[in-house]
């Protein structure tokens, strides 16, 4: 069967509910421009595994969705790694009066970050083609959230720590099966667990957010 944007609005919609994330018809369309943008790379790049928008939205909109609930009222969010823009575009969609900065060093995945933040558009995302590593020269101690969702943890929390404000946090997205080892690796890199959040993707499948804070 062929998907359609109802479908897509459908899973979104109720994702959404399912988390608690407040969605307004503006905020929809947006993540829908969004989907439809990421359908047409794919074609040509096959920047995602996963071909079908349905799915797509089942196992990479929803999951990103969950991280609105850590949104800072105000200030710069930094996702690390976004690559096709979960969840860094998705947070910039539901929340398009904060400042996005994505993070990605391959070309091709940056190229796609900036050609969706143009067409959506969000005049306040910036999709930035450098190493992680680079970026603590001019984002040093600005980011309320450092967000990541495929990285592995230690090497997040290397990479957050010199970006975040005094106040600021790392939000960890992360898989069943990482969540035993966190408190070790965090307390190794001078992190605490400040709090951990699980949830349920809409194929059946959870995940976890974990948040953590630099010990002083």
């Amino acid at each position: 069967m062929i998907s359609t944007a109802q479908d897509e609005a459908a899973v979104i919609g109720a994702a959404a509910s399912a988390l608690g994330v407040t969605l307004d018809r503006e905020a929809l369309d947006r993540l829908l421009r969004f989907s439809a943008t990421l359908a047409a790379w794919n074609r040509r790049l096959r920047l995602t595994s996963e071909q079908d928008p349905v799915r797509v939205a089942e196992r990479h909109i929803a999951d990103s969705l969950a991280v609105t609930c850590l949104l800072p009222a105000s200030g710069v969010v930094i996702d690390i790694g976004s690559g096709q823009g979960f969840p860094g575009i998705v947070l910039a969609c539901l929340r398009p009066d904060l400042d996005l900065v994505l993070i990605e060093s391959r070309r091709r995945r940056a190229s796609f970050l900036r050609d969706v933040i143009r067409r959506i558009p969000l005049p306040r995302a910036e999709a930035l083609e450098l190493r992680a590593e680079a970026a603590a020269a001019s984002l040093a101690g600005r980011a309320r959230v450092v967000v990541a969702r495929a990285i592995r943890l230690d090497i997040f929390l290397k990479l957050a720590r010199p970006l975040l404000a005094a106040d600021g946090v790392a939000v960890a997205m992360q898989s069943p099966r990482g969540l035993l080892t966190v408190p070790s690796i965090a307390s190794r890199a001078g992190f605490r667990v400040r709090e951990e959040r699980r949830y349920t993707l809409p194929d059946g499948g959870w995940r976890a957010l974990v948040v953590l804070a630099a010990e002083v």
